[in-house]
């Protein structure tokens, strides 16, 4: 879909149609600033008019303005594949010949003209400067027509030049198009006087887009389908310059910026570049670009263990870092100076490449002193290094010595140190090699380690043991120092690749009968076998903690399985076949690659943010249908627009079991039998009974002197000189200072002491609780020691004391908040103690306390001790 610039405030900005939705950049740097909500199909045409971006999906036309839709223009019975804006009206064409106009501000339909495909296809549609209520139609019958939208006629018809008509593009004269046709041809032609003024020929095809240089220089811009780019000098009327493999497909897009010497294009190959022409030849020079990978990518991998790197490679032979948190960090990893070399062999820059990746594996370790990231490639035996870091190819070609010639490397890993990786072949050896120096470290076998093709390799996280797998099911392990064979285990049947946990041991094989084994390494035996998929396994990974297994499949599908319960939590169907999948180390995203699809997809774990019951699915389950991911838009507090991923999450539960879960709030106490603690911060109850100690420690050493300030308004002394009276500030000064509590300072019972009277007539303590538990460390110090106040000789502190022993019983038999109350009763029993003790009374509420928090405490040491003894037992227990 060609692109379109918009202009604003000298700004400008591009708009490009993305699958099912568009984005829009901003021209000075290609940051992604807004993103269009998904349409029902994908977009087929897309055109700008001031702040309003139109886009075209199916047979719906709708406006959109920073990304949000405005209004939609509906009635067309086919699918729309033009549009054009025209003053405060939009011109739509579909593809059964019906051209409407629509006013954009209301999305009335202001007229319609019917055209007869197989008389006058329309094919291209343009508005000639100057020409009031016109546009120019061009057809696939090669004549044009000019046509008065308002009076809803034609006004001439241009005979055409035998061949399709492909573009049409205004001149910066008057009166003056571009056309471009089928047979390659471009023609200049003035509609006035309808004459053509020149002529060139493009040799590589259909002319697909065209713009002319409006900064002074006579230049006109056609794009190829092999992704050239010719430039024609108007006033020499001959090709200026080429710009070979501008991209790697077709060049659908081309837009001059108004008065600047710089070019925009875009292609199928996912790219968008600007091109600045300052060479002396007069080509252009390309300035800045944003693209990705050219063809659907094949493997995917997260790079490091904060899950915010994927490293991406398919076949369009390059191998790319894409960022899960800020898309302007995407980059694709350098293989050298392969332009230079391009034009010094005048070969095209694709033969230069590396093959098609087949294999990849990278670690973290390392990654600041040498290269740590290694690829196979298709139909070649050498194994190519690459430094993540710097996003360059490595230094080492990994060769291994005596091969046969018709080895071919197939699988490849990096141990966990980072310092060796390994390589497997063909004819099935299995060789060493270092990845500082690129030497070669040995192999595994006498000559070979199989007889078959390796399909798999690597090593645990302490350099032990290695594992290679062949084509034949046959997996053997092996000493890593010492390359010695320890162990095979034979699988049933042939088997297509595997994918090793090392934290845990566990190894899932990919089988050819669709089905999936797991094997512990350390038991060296099967212990559970995955049977779902109704086609081929075409890739498995596994959760960080290795309960989780995902498999997905030829048959469109893809299947969670539990690993210790060995049943299957989710199962789903997607549009296209998941040629790759890989899960963060953190677990909170899974990243998935499909066929005939451009893009990496994201899908967010349900688990984390909301209440999911993962319970097996019944072995009848019919796999349910979803949406791919798609983009959004999301504010940031920058101020900046980013694209987000939607949410389309892994759906991890039933549907029929699915309920609305925005509003569950979880209960203060999920049962009696549990104790539970508090929301608190360690620092409102820990040091409670320590606050005099805090207080000791922390006063000053001289007490706070009051600075001698004079008061605003001075009094003064009658007479003939201006005299201060400093004995009316002094006495303020003394009342202020003052030691004698007056009667109305003493403040009646407190809020809590109040709680604490009505939960001993109603038997609840739970506002008396609240108050507390809002209450900071000194406000909670302060409230025990007024106790003491009242309970000084009168009956009324007696009693409030009795309902202090009261409270903490309520607490300890509900079994909330256990930590706090702890806390609260080491406070109460430091300052009223000598209290309790000289109190038969509070005596026995004491000892009906002490009888409650042992009975709770038991009930809790019993737990700990069955749990250290089960945890005791699986640590050294061997099965």
């Amino acid at each position: 879909v060609p692109i379109c610039v918009q202009t604003s405030n000298a700004n400008y900005f591009v708009t490009s149609a993305i699958g099912r939705s568009f984005h829009i950049y901003n021209a000075n740097k290609l940051n992604l600033l807004f993103v269009g909500t998904a349409q029902e199909e994908n977009i087929t045409c897309v055109c700008c008019h001031g702040p309003v971006a139109f886009t075209a999906a199916g047979k719906h036309v709708r406006s959109w303005r920073r990304g949000k839709e405005v209004r939609s223009y509906g009635g067309h019975t086919a699918d729309v594949h033009m549009l054009l804006p025209f003053g405060d009206h939009l011109i739509t064409v579909d593809v059964e010949g019906h051209l409407r106009v629509w006013e954009i501000a209301t999305a009335e339909l202001y007229t319609e003209i019917s055209f007869e495909p197989s008389l006058f296809d329309i094919t291209a549609i343009m508005h000639p400067s100057t020409y009031l209520n016109k546009v120019l139609l061009g057809s696939r019958q090669g004549e044009l027509q000019l046509w008065n939208i308002k009076t809803n006629k034609m006004v001439y018809s241009f005979r055409g030049w035998r061949s399709p008509v492909t573009a049409v593009t205004q001149a910066p004269a008057l009166d003056t198009v571009a056309i471009g046709l089928q047979d390659g041809s471009i023609i200049v032609h003035n509609l006035k006087a309808d004459v053509t003024l020149m002529r060139f020929q493009q040799d590589w095809g259909p002319v697909l887009s065209m713009s002319f240089r409006t900064d002074g220089e006579p230049i006109l811009a056609t794009g190829s389908p092999i992704g050239h780019i010719a430039l024609w000098n108007l006033e020499k009327r001959q090709l200026s310059a080429v710009m070979l493999d501008a991209h790697n497909g077709r060049v659908v897009g081309l837009h001059f910026l108004q008065g600047q010497p710089m070019l925009i294009t875009n292609s199928p190959d996912n790219s968008i570049k600007i091109w600045v022409f300052d060479e002396t030849d007069g080509s252009g020079r390309l300035l800045r670009s944003r693209s990705g990978h050219s063809a659907p990518p094949a493997f995917a991998q997260y790079h490091g263990p904060t899950g915010h790197m994927i490293l991406t490679a398919g076949m369009d032979r390059s191998l790319r870092m894409l960022s899960v948190i800020r898309d302007s960090l995407n980059r694709e990893l350098s293989q050298g100076s392969l332009e230079r070399h391009a034009k010094q062999a005048k070969l095209s820059l694709e033969e230069l490449k590396l093959m098609p990746i087949t294999g990849l594996a990278s670690e973290l370790c390392k990654e600041g002193d040498w290269d740590n990231a290694v690829t196979c490639h298709s139909g070649s035996r050498v194994v190519r290094t690459w430094n993540v870091q710097n996003r360059v190819i490595g230094k080492h070609k990994l060769v291994a010595p005596r091969l046969p010639r018709e080895a071919v490397a197939t699988t490849v890993c990096v141990t966990n140190c980072g310092n060796f990786s390994l390589t497997g072949y063909s004819t099935g050896h299995v060789h060493v090699f270092n990845m500082q120096s690129g030497m070669h470290r040995g192999s595994f076998g006498d000559p070979s380690a199989h007889d078959r093709s390796v399909c798999g390799v690597d090593v645990d996280n302490v350099n032990q043991r290695a594992l290679t797998l062949a084509v034949d099911g046959c997996l053997k392990i092996w000493s890593f120092r010492r390359h010695q064979h320890l162990h095979t285990l034979q699988l049933e049947g042939n088997v297509h690749g595997f994918n090793f946990h090392r934290e845990s041991c566990l190894l899932a094989v990919n089988m050819a009968d669709f089905s999936c084994h797991m094997v512990d390494v350390d038991m060296r035996r099967v212990v559970r076998r995955f049977n779902k998929h109704s086609k081929r396994i075409t890739d498995m990974c596994f959760s960080p903690d290795a309960r989780w297994l995902v498999t997905s499949s030829l048959d469109h599908t893809a299947c969670v399985w539990d690993v210790p319960a060995a049943k299957v939590i989710d199962h789903f169907q997607v549009k296209s076949v998941i040629t790759s999948v890989t899960m963060s180390p953190t677990g909170d995203f899974l990243a998935t690659t499909h066929t005939d699809d451009l893009g990496v997809y994201l899908w967010s774990n349900k688990t984390l943010y909301t209440q999911v019951a993962l319970r097996p699915l019944p072995a009848n389950y019919a796999p349910q249908y979803i949406d791919m991911p798609i983009s959004t838009v999301s504010d940031e507090e920058s101020g900046d627009r980013h694209a987000v991923a939607n949410g389309a999450e892994t759906r991890m539960d039933d549907s029929d079991d699915q309920t609305d879960d925005s509003d569950w709030k979880s209960p203060d106490q999920l049962s009696g039998e549990l104790i539970t603690l508090s929301t608190l911060p360690r620092s409102r109850w820990h040091n409670l009974a320590n606050l005099d100690v805090i207080r000791r420690r922390n006063k000053p050493k001289e007490p706070p002197k009051k600075p001698e300030a004079a008061p605003f308004f001075l009094p003064t002394v009658a007479g003939l000189e201006t005299t201060f009276d400093l004995a009316a500030a002094q006495t303020r000064d003394d009342e202020e200072n003052s030691r004698v509590i007056s009667l109305a300072s003493l403040e009646p019972t407190t809020p809590f002491q109040e709680a604490l009277k009505a939960g001993a007539e109603s038997g609840s303590y739970q506002s008396a609780l609240d108050l507390l538990l809002a209450m900071g460390p000194s406000a909670t110090d302060s409230e025990f020691r007024q106790l003491d106040l009242l309970s000084s000789g009168d009956a009324e502190g007696q009693q409030l004391l009795a309902a202090m022993f009261d409270f903490f019983s309520y607490l300890l038999k509900s079994r909330q908040s256990f930590e706090v109350v702890q806390a609260y009763v080491s406070l109460f029993l430091k300052l009223h103690g000598d209290t309790v003790a000289a109190s038969p009374q509070l005596c026995s509420g004491m000892e009906e306390l002490e009888r409650l928090h042992r009975s709770t405490w038991r009930d809790l040491q019993y737990v700990f001790n069955q749990n250290l003894a089960m945890i005791g037992y699986l640590k050294s227990a061997t099965v």
